[in-house]
């Protein structure tokens, strides 16, 4: 059964805090705090002010620096919540991932989870590796969340690519609105619902009535092209 390995790494922080202050976010755009969380006001208008790539770099070093050192103890203990929580989910996640989208993951599959401070958590999907929010109390969500798109991309990527010729924001679209899944399939034993972002949710309700009455995934990215070529 695949696990999930949790760790804080500072300079995989540093990078996702300068990725946030400085990019605007892809989805709800209108919604510029959702992706900084709970980062110093301070700190982010300092660093959008400063427009030296190596002085932002220095000063988010010099911030992340102070927090691991006042604070050190409370991100070892959040790492080892977060495992503890996870593990207890591991392998039905995992089975009911397998089931949904009809592929066979291998025993020694390793994700990484990286603690982060600041809103957004993105992920890779070849390096099999995906942030979590340090400032939360539960990361479950968010962890299936992640995971569902790396296997999504790695299972189905060249096939909606070069198959259903889906544009790229047709992808990414698909990739967002399809973590309805995750209430469908797994609301039993995660702590709460994937909401999504709002200009999917239209996308997510048609996406759910087409999965109650047929549940396989390689169908569903059918009718999802057909909605496409439709509208």
């Amino acid at each position: 059964m695949p696990k999930v390995e949790f760790e804080y790494d500072i300079n995989k922080d540093k990078r996702n805090i300068l990725r946030v202050i400085n990019n605007p976010p892809m989805f709800e755009p209108d919604n510029l705090g959702r992706p900084l969380g709970k980062l110093s006001l301070e700190l982010v208008d300092a660093v959008r002010i400063e427009k030296d790539a190596t002085k932002q770099d220095k000063m988010v070093q010099e911030f992340l620096d102070l927090r691991l050192a006042n604070e050190k103890n409370l991100i070892d203990k959040k790492v080892e919540i977060f495992a503890k929580e996870w593990d207890k989910i591991n392998d039905e996640y995992f089975d009911r991932l397998e089931n949904i989208l009809g592929v066979k993951m291998g025993a020694g599959v390793i994700y990484k989870a990286y603690l982060t401070s600041a809103g957004s958590c993105p992920f890779n999907a070849g390096q099999r590796y995906f942030m979590i929010r340090l400032d939360d109390d539960r990361i479950d969500v968010v962890a299936a969340h992640e995971i569902l798109h790396i296997e999504f991309i790695r299972n189905f990527g060249l096939y909606c690519r070069d198959t259903l010729k889906l544009k790229q924001e047709e992808f990414m679209e698909f990739q967002e609105a399809s973590t309805f899944l995750l209430n469908e399939e797994m609301g039993s034993f995660l702590s709460r619902p994937d909401y999504g972002y709002k200009e999917h949710q239209e996308l997510r309700l048609k996406l759910a009535t087409k999965w109650k009455a047929n549940k396989k995934f390689i169908d569903l990215l059918v009718y999802y092209k057909n909605l496409k070529e439709i509208a």
